[in-house]
């Protein structure tokens, strides 16, 4: 096609340039010269990746016809698989609720697991169709570990097993070719390089939450010591900041408002209901519900979005 698209490019040029007497001999020679550079360049270029290419799909070819083998006996291979992680690094055991089972080759609860980690493992070998939707599932899979203690130094090692595992497999059918066991080892490459980046960041970004939770939960412990006292100076301090919103308080009208025991009881109460989300952050999960139905049941009492700012503040 690089001829083709030479030849329509001068045609072109002389076309474009020859009513106003540029195309001469010189200017013709240049460009000729020019796409002469051009084509020497991206010729190679368009060679090596279309191999490339082809090199890619067939290796997944390899990956996914050698999957379907597997998957025949999926439950099997996975138990295979973890007992051979087990075996290369005992400790791993450890990061598994099932690690103080007895006879644990046997036991349904790394039968379950296994299987659940086999068919995720078959998701992305389907996935390998359609690379550029596939990363972003296995960077989440990648940070998804991050709270099980799993390190980087974990992935060679399920590399490791996972490759004895096909090769156990497969080698009985005569599968396990060096093509076979080359497109394998380059698939979990590429699986590698995206998931222990995503663990890593996850990791990071746990420890951040983590360090932030201990400094809130500690300082709070202090805020605690005078409860009632900061809760008066809370409220007091929303009501400099924003006078109109004392309208929303049955204790409007009160006098001496910072002394009153309307205002106590209430900032009492709102304290006591911080406290108990500070102590929440250990179960986020569990405090989401709270807090949604805390925001959705203060509307009936005429709190707006602005609101919230001046809370914070």
């Amino acid at each position: 096609h690089f001829p083709i698209v030479g030849e329509a490019l001068l045609w072109t040029l002389e076309q474009g340039l020859t009513p106003a007497g540029v195309w001469t001999a010189e200017v013709k020679d240049a460009w000729t010269k020019t796409w002469t550079v051009v084509h020497s360049v991206m010729e190679p270029a368009l060679v090596e990746a279309a191999k490339a290419s082809e090199s890619k799909d067939q290796a997944m070819k390899l990956v996914q016809e050698s999957w379907a083998l597997v998957e025949k006996d999926l439950d099997a291979h996975g138990i295979k698989f973890f007992m051979r992680i087990f075996t290369i690094a005992p400790g791993a055991l450890q990061l598994f609720s099932f690690k103080d089972v007895k006879d644990l080759e046997k036991s349904p609860e790394l039968a379950a697991h296994a299987g659940t980690v086999m068919r995720t493992v078959g998701q992305a070998v389907a996935g390998l169709s359609d690379v550029q939707t596939l990363i972003p599932v296995l960077q989440s899979l990648g940070g998804a570990h991050a709270k099980y203690g799993v390190q980087p130094e974990h992935f060679p090692i399920v590399g490791e097993a996972l490759l004895w595992t096909l090769e156990q497999g497969l080698t009985p059918a005569g599968v396990w070719t060096a093509e076979v066991k080359d497109a394998w080892t380059k698939t979990w490459t590429v699986v590698h390089s995206v998931m222990e980046p995503a663990l890593v960041e996850a990791a990071k970004a746990s420890e951040s939450k983590d360090q932030a939770m201990k400094l809130v939960q500690e300082s709070w412990a202090l805020v605690e010591k005078d409860l009632d006292a900061h809760g008066i100076k809370f409220f007091m301090r929303i009501f400099t900041i924003a006078p109109g919103a004392l309208q929303l308080f049955s204790f409007k009208d009160v006098k001496d408002l910072e002394k009153s025991p309307e205002l106590a009881a209430h900032a009492g109460t709102v304290m006591r209901t911080v406290g108990q989300a500070v102590a929440g952050l250990s179960d986020v999960q569990t405090l989401i519900p709270v807090l949604q139905s805390l925001g959705g049941a203060h509307a009936k009492y005429g709190v707006q979005p602005e609101h919230f700012p001046i809370v914070g503040e």
